[in-house]
């Protein structure tokens, strides 16, 4: 009798186990969009005196997105792709904590106007959360970036794979261009999506007359409408996880009556 009950014991551990470690990855999107919606973001058009200092940047843990943070997010702009419905605020300080708020400013000194402005971002996996939707981009696309008190549109012209060690995307030999990077899965990779971006000024006269008739949002518009999109992910990630853990664990379940059956 008490080995029967130490059976079912061990069954209803692996099950649970089972359970989380295949729960994991959507647990962590959803704990990070949460973290997203009741957070207040601010943006400013002045650098902060003290930059974080660069850190090595890893696959986010759980104990990472756990990790208390901040009521306020500080951003100093935003990056959107407007086909895509894309927008992400954009930080300074490449840590892995600000990887989770939005996109890093590789190079914050760099100006729009006349430098290769490189910008990272996570792929966590949902791509509607941080830089996966990036995947979507499409060579033509208009990208909108603001930064501190710059307004500028690119048009994509590129989208690559390359090595992790290639660092030639950085380079700021080229003239003035948008550099997007992220990860191409949200597992870890030694590859990096890549999307190079130039001004439309130096597209052709039909692609610049098209962007020109764009007027950039104002600052409190831009934040309304990130603060929203949070809102609807972090509901779309908690619904999915909702749905997800039934059925898992319906499975499971089933595989664990399988198992009494044939016991018995």
């Amino acid at each position: 009798m008490k080995r029967e009950h130490l059976e079912k014991y061990l069954i209803d551990g692996l099950i649970i186990a089972g359970i989380l470690l295949l729960a994991l990855p959507f647990l962590k999107e959803s704990i990070v969009s949460w973290q997203l919606r009741t957070s207040e973001l601010t943006i400013a058009t002045q650098l902060p005196t003290t930059i974080p200092e660069e850190e090595t940047i890893q696959i986010p843990t759980l104990e990472d997105v756990l990790a208390p943070q901040p009521a306020t997010i500080t951003g100093y702009g935003f990056v959107a792709i407007e086909a895509i419905e894309f927008q992400q605020p954009l930080l300074v300080g490449i840590t892995n904590q600000q990887l989770l708020k939005g996109g890093v400013v590789m190079f914050p000194q760099r100006l729009l106007k006349n430098s290769n402005f490189v910008v990272l971002g996570h792929h966590l996996g949902r791509q509607s959360l941080l830089f996966g939707q990036l995947l979507e981009a499409q060579v033509g696309m208009e990208v909108s970036v603001s930064y501190l008190e710059e307004n500028q549109q690119y048009i994509i012209i590129d989208k690559k794979i390359v090595e992790e060690t290639d660092l030639s995307v950085l380079a700021d030999d080229q003239g003035p261009r948008l550099t997007l990077i992220t990860c191409p899965t949200p597992t870890r990779t030694d590859e990096r999506l890549v999307l190079t971006a130039i001004p439309v000024e130096q597209t052709t006269a039909q692609q610049s007359q098209k962007s020109s008739s764009s007027t950039p949002q104002s600052s409190d518009g831009l934040i309304e409408k990130q603060e929203k999109q949070w809102k609807q992910q972090s509901k779309k990630n908690w619904f999915l996880l909702f749905v997800i853990l039934f059925i898992i664990s319906g499975c499971l379940l089933s595989v664990h009556k399988l198992l009494e059956r044939s016991a018995s």
